[in-house]
């Protein structure tokens, strides 16, 4: 009767070799959770700024397509009758008739394209709808794309200051803008057949400018840009380390967005 009792006790309690293999057991399962919990918080916080930078790329895209879309309208120039309303206020009656003063893009000719390089382009146009011809710029500084505004003052016949280039987009690698130009008798006269159909410079024919062997687009070749085609390469802020870049061979995750543009108020 004693002996059965001395069993049933040592049934009812542990040794400590089960409590360490529990506790060991328990240690690898709270260790494989963690490392799981800690992967699945690393891959979020990566797409979240993979995510981040899309929308940042596309919003400052969208930006710089919708004011290089009204390049050209100057409501300046357009004889509005005061007797048949609406009528935009402030109205002016002089269109802009001179160059940004002090600028890189200057070159005493006001033009409705007064830049066009590879890396920026500026143009004129009313790109809020306020009845005042802007000057506006864009160009990346860094890794941020930048735009900067002059609004013309017809009472004095100057642009107004700006406030400095803002930010529209960051994180942007690299900008990319490619020119498309009227060619024909009508435009930049290259005597060249440009669309491949029989004939030199026939009506309507388009030319893309090629800046490593047509040299850069001065003020005789501007005028005749009728479509822009813009590229825009963005980086993720932060490293994603299960991915490698096919092209750079970093850790960064990059997005490359392109969009055409026909400049519609320009004929």
């Amino acid at each position: 009767m004693m002996k059965n009792n001395h069993l049933s006790n040592r049934e009812k309690g542990i040794s400590l070799v089960e409590l360490m293999i529990v506790t060991a057991l328990l240690g690898l399962v709270m260790a494989g959770m963690y490392n799981m919990f800690v992967h699945q918080q690393k891959s979020y916080l990566v797409q979240d700024h993979v995510s981040a930078m899309q929308q940042n790329a596309r919003v400052g895209l969208e930006y710089m397509v919708k004011d290089i879309r009204m390049a050209g309208y100057i409501p300046e120039g357009i004889p509005f009758d005061a007797d048949d309303p609406p009528v935009p206020a402030p109205l002016q009656s002089t269109p802009p008739s001179a160059d940004v003063a002090g600028q890189s893009f200057t070159d005493g000719e006001d033009e409705i394209i007064e830049e066009a390089t590879a890396t920026t382009i500026t143009f004129l146009a009313d790109i809020d709808n306020d009845a005042r011809t802007e000057t506006v710029r864009y160009a990346l500084n860094g890794t941020d794309l930048t735009m900067e505004v002059w609004e013309w003052n017809a009472l004095t016949a100057t642009w107004g200051a700006s406030i400095g280039a803002q930010i529209i987009a960051e994180d942007i690698e690299n900008l990319a803008f490619t020119y498309v130009l009227l060619s024909d008798d009508r435009g930049y006269n290259n005597d060249a057949d440009d669309d491949g159909n029989d004939g030199i410079d026939e009506e309507g024919e388009l030319k893309t400018w090629n800046f490593g062997t047509d040299g850069t687009l001065g003020n005789a070749q501007r005028r005749f840009i009728r479509q822009v085609s813009v590229t825009m390469n963005a980086r993720a802020a932060v490293k994603d380390p299960v991915y490698t870049d096919p092209v750079g061979g970093d850790h960064y995750r990059r997005r490359a967005l392109t969009s055409n543009i026909n400049l519609r108020n320009i004929t």
